[in-house]
């Protein structure tokens, strides 16, 4: 992939608007998400993901020369919704909804995508930006460390700490789903004696 994007990168920088689009195909999903995760907000994750767009459209060549231009390009989207938040601009507390692209037919699963974007907006950003990088885009915690600058340890900490919210997220909405089903067969039986 990153050698796709290192060749896009360069027809970009000899001003191919097509290598942009391609880019934007290959690219926008990703960021808009990340950026997402981030702000928890999607108007603001669509500004991101425009800007930086914009970004790699104007600086296509320098990004071209960086080895591992895939990665930049997610810590030119995170740089830029730091910026936004401590900036204070269209951050709101609303529920993170991861966007896979994926059309959703199952009653099932719709749930389980309710309930995991849930449980992920419950998480402090920082923790949530080292899940989905992880967990969605496939970045080891070493790359992850050092895209957001912090200590391999620090990230370690985070990813660990994420998880077992998670998990406890979970195990307690398994409790509650379990609790609600005995309390409606437990209905049926005496709906089922009065007759």
């Amino acid at each position: 992939m990153d050698g796709n994007i290192h060749a896009l990168l360069c027809g970009l920088a000899e001003g191919d608007m097509n290598a942009l689009a391609e880019l934007y195909d290959m690219l926008s999903l990703r960021i808009f998400n990340y950026a997402r995760t981030i702000t928890k907000n999607k108007e603001t994750a669509e500004d991101i993901t425009h800007d930086v767009f914009l970004q790699i459209n104007k600086q296509a060549a320098r990004i071209a020369e960086i080895s591992d231009p895939a990665a930049y390009i997610m810590v030119i989207a995170r740089n830029h919704a730091y910026n936004l938040i401590k900036r204070g601009n269209k951050i709101n507390n609303s529920t993170v909804l991861l966007d896979d692209g994926l059309e959703i037919s199952d009653e099932s699963t719709q749930y389980d995508n309710i309930l995991f974007e849930d449980a992920f907006s419950e998480l402090p950003a920082n923790q949530s930006e080292t899940v989905y990088l992880h967990l969605i885009c496939g970045y080891s915690l070493k790359d992850i460390s050092k895209m957001q600058d912090t200590p391999l340890v620090t990230v370690k900490w985070r990813y660990g700490k994420a998880l077992s919210r998670l998990r406890e997220y979970f195990t307690q909405d398994m409790r509650e789903n379990r609790d609600k089903n005995e309390n409606n067969d437990k209905k049926g039986e005496n709906c089922n004696e009065s007759y």
